[in-house]
């Protein structure tokens, strides 16, 4: 009788530890990411996207095109409107995760390593390009000659459908890197060049968090933010 008081207890207070567990991690990873205007930038939306702009050198344009808990695709335009050849790629763009206690730098995915990352996902990743590409319904942000469904600030990080966003950020990334994935250009004066590019964070986003693009030039540096909020109580 005691042996069975002593179980049930323990399965009890196992039972609260898990619970609290998944009620933290559902908590903290509910997030919903809001374009933050500053320094003369404007906002445009294109199909209920929200895309970031500033009237700088590069004059660039920034679109947050998906993300998951703690991988996130941006699309990023710039214009070359000096009366000189610039040499942009991936380095230029910078990107840190500032959290209330601690500034994380972010990892801005080269070519290079999209293609090992394909690589090692072999064939079962790229079947799936299909349905994410094409199966994108009757709203889309079109960049770059792709088209993204529309309400990607508005997913439930941290929810069953995580899992779903990460497979189709690596699907429209690996299906697009040939054409479309951000690498080394010159752009002639006058000339303006797109790409998409695949970030990734140490920790998970979470309320209250701000997310840091800095677009970095020859001769300035334009930071875009984005701040994290939670989800609106239903």
């Amino acid at each position: 009788m005691i042996t069975f008081y002593l179980q049930s207890d323990n399965k009890m207070k196992l039972f609260l530890i898990l619970a609290i567990m998944l009620l933290t991690a559902c908590s903290t990873n509910r997030v919903l990411i809001h374009p933050q205007v500053m320094n003369k930038q404007t906002i445009t939306y294109v199909r209920g996207g929200p895309r970031l702009h500033s009237q700088t050198i590069l004059q660039p344009e920034l679109t947050i095109l998906d993300y998951s808990y703690d991988e996130m695709l941006a699309g990023l335009t710039v214009t070359n409107t000096t009366p000189e050849p610039i040499l942009f790629s991936e380095k230029n763009l910078k990107v840190e995760l500032a959290k209330p206690e601690k500034l994380v730098p972010a990892t801005v995915y080269s070519y290079e390593q999209i293609i090992e990352q394909a690589a090692e996902a072999g064939g079962s990743t790229a079947a799936r390009v299909g349905d994410t590409a094409v199966g994108i319904g009757v709203g889309f942000i079109p960049f770059g000659g792709i088209a993204y469904t529309v309400g990607k600030l508005f997913y439930s990080l941290g929810s069953q459908d995580s899992e779903t966003h990460q497979k189709r950020i690596d699907a429209v990334t690996f299906s697009q890197m040939n054409k479309n994935y951000l690498r080394q250009q010159t752009l002639q004066p006058g000339e303006s060049y797109s790409g998409i590019v695949k970030i990734g964070f140490e920790d998970n986003l979470q309320e209250g968090d701000q997310i840091i693009f800095q677009v970095i030039g020859s001769d300035e540096t334009e930071k875009f933010n984005f701040v994290c909020k939670s989800l609106p109580e239903k």
